[in-house]
């Protein structure tokens, strides 16, 4: 083989006409099916059950940017996320002119998936126009500009290790992929299986198909929540398995590989619902340090703060663990004289880190390192 020519040797192809599998082995599938369903199930009511839950798994979302992000070689870290947050929030003129890459990838990731949230709760089905509109979102500044924001790919792809130029796996054909497509979409919206039987096909046929340029692994993640969000077993979209996928990266890959490789459709379909079930125990312990700590810091902010306003000061630093001054004095809901005074004592405390004291008419900006701390993976 000529050393400049790719590794076709080790490659699977995709599986043409199997999509989606005649059958399944149930009785090997049941126990998975009820673990992941009860796992998911309490998951669901707990955060259903908390006052103010849209405000403490915010976090949540941002942690599945990262680790989503990361599967795919972009490197960022949940801190460098919310600072470039906290600066578009500003308004900064150019808020992405000191930003790393990696960081406006990952971040664009987290936009992508509130758009598509949006778009669901304002009627929109799952179909090809919302998959191919988050995934305009996705690209749609840094690097993936190049990448054909929003539009299928023009050309074959292949999933390989570029270091090695082995190719590990040979998508479907671009001729052959609307028509692909258009099935995938029927199937996600067709009641013929069971919904999380739904959603673990229907995964594994996006990535099998890798319909885009670039992005399809983070496009593929986002489908799942929404797919549990719009089926019926999530009552919103706040539940996220990249930390299991990423865990056991290695099996992950392959499962996927033997789909094509061997029919195994039940060997993957298996492995889905253990990573939901697995997950699922995940995030209620990381949603049970959140609100642990917002108890704790409850108490401690108004024991600090002594203002009638300590509530307002605690929503804001959760929902915004990193933020300019002027973003608080703003939007807090507390009166400007007062704004600065709760920055102030709060950063005396220990509480807030200053990340960038304020110069001419630029604020400071704030890190709420208790929470950050608990999202860092």
């Amino acid at each position: 083989m000529n050393l400049n020519e790719p590794d076709f040797s080790q490659a699977v192809h995709y599986h043409s006409g199997a999509f989606p599998p005649v059958t399944l082995d149930y009785q090997r599938l049941i126990p998975a099916i009820e673990d992941a369903a009860a796992s998911l199930a309490r998951y669901d009511a707990k955060m259903e059950s908390m006052v103010s839950s849209a405000l403490l798994l915010a976090p949540l979302r941002r942690q599945d940017a990262v680790v989503s992000s990361r599967m795919e070689g972009t490197i960022s870290t949940i801190d460098e996320i919310y600072r470039l947050e906290a600066e578009e929030d500003a308004q900064t003129l150019d808020p992405y002119r000191e930003a790393r890459s990696d960081d406006i990838e990952t971040f664009l990731y987290s936009r992508a998936m509130m758009r598509a949230q949006q778009a669901i709760e304002a009627g929109q089905s799952i179909d090809e126009h919302l998959i191919r509109s988050i995934h305009h979102v996705l690209l749609s500044f840094g690097r993936g500009m190049r990448k054909n924001p929003g539009q299928y790919k023009r050309d074959q792809n292949y999933v390989a290790d570029d270091r090695r130029r082995v190719i590990h796996f040979v998508p479907i054909s671009h001729v052959h992929l609307p028509q692909a497509m258009q099935s995938l979409v029927t199937y996600i919206n067709d009641d013929r299986h069971r919904p999380l039987i739904r959603t673990a096909l229907a995964h594994v046929e996006f990535e099998a198909l890798h319909p885009f340029e670039d992005g399809n692994g983070r496009i593929g993640r986002m489908l799942i929540t929404l797919m549990l969000w719009k089926l019926g077993i999530l009552s919103r979209p706040h539940f996220f398995v990249s930390g299991y996928f990423e865990t056991h990266k290695e099996e992950y890959v392959e499962r996927m590989r033997n789909v094509s490789a061997n029919g195994d459709w039940t060997g993957w379909t298996e492995f889905f619902l253990t990573a939901l079930h697995e997950q699922a125990r995940v995030n209620i312990a990381i949603a049970d340090k959140i609100l642990t700590l917002y108890g704790a810091m409850r108490e401690r902010f108004r024991t600090v703060l002594n203002s009638q306003y300590h509530d307002q000061a605690l929503d804001y630093v959760f929902g915004n663990p990193v933020f300019r001054n002027d973003r608080f004095v703003d939007r807090a809901g507390i009166p400007a004289s007062s704004a600065r005074g709760i920055t102030r004592r709060l950063t005396e405390a220990g509480f807030l880190r200053t990340l960038e004291p304020s110069s001419g008419r630029r604020a400071a900006l704030y890190a709420f390192d208790p929470l950050l701390d608990i999202l860092q993976i």
